[in-house]
């Protein structure tokens, strides 16, 4: 194999492209790259890298991506509760348990009719949860830990 081709299978040459500079990365499919259109929606990157994705169950992430995808600028939604529940197929119940855990993070206010996205807290999850086990001056059980990332406490 020459110094020009890659294969993709090889570890290697994963490495050499994730390296390469954003500029000289090409598309694979140039004919289809995506246009901004009007609306925009947009989930920060910090989400990610921050700790607040994996954090989240699965009905509140689909959530936060939906409101993300449907907001105006200011983070505002106006999609009904029936509207929501038929399109990401969520019963009520699930909707108010995904809604309630991310009003309880303080990624989402909800008035009871009108959807607003937060920008993110300073603090990621992580950092939250330290600061607040360092102010109590106690630690957390392992069984606690796992009954919070498994979403059952």
């Amino acid at each position: 194999m020459s110094r020009t081709s890659l294969d993709f299978r090889a570890p290697s040459a994963w490495l050499v492209t994730m390296k390469a500079p954003l500029a000289r990365r090409q598309p694979l499919r140039p004919d289809r790259l995506r246009p901004l259109e009007r609306p925009f929606g947009w989930i920060p990157f910090r989400f990610l890298k921050s700790g607040w994705l994996p954090r989240l169950g699965r009905d509140a992430k689909l959530l936060y991506f939906f409101l993300c995808l449907v907001a105006d600028g200011r983070g505002i939604s106006f999609y009904g509760d029936a509207r929501i529940e038929h399109l990401l197929a969520l019963s009520a119940g699930e909707l108010v348990q995904a809604r309630d855990e991310l009003t309880a993070l303080d990624l989402l206010a909800f008035d009871g009719r009108v959807y607003q996205v937060l920008s993110l807290p300073p603090a990621s999850p992580v950092a939250q949860r330290q600061a607040s086990c360092s102010r109590r001056g106690d630690y957390e059980s392992v069984g606690h830990i796992l009954q919070r990332l498994l979403g059952t406490e």
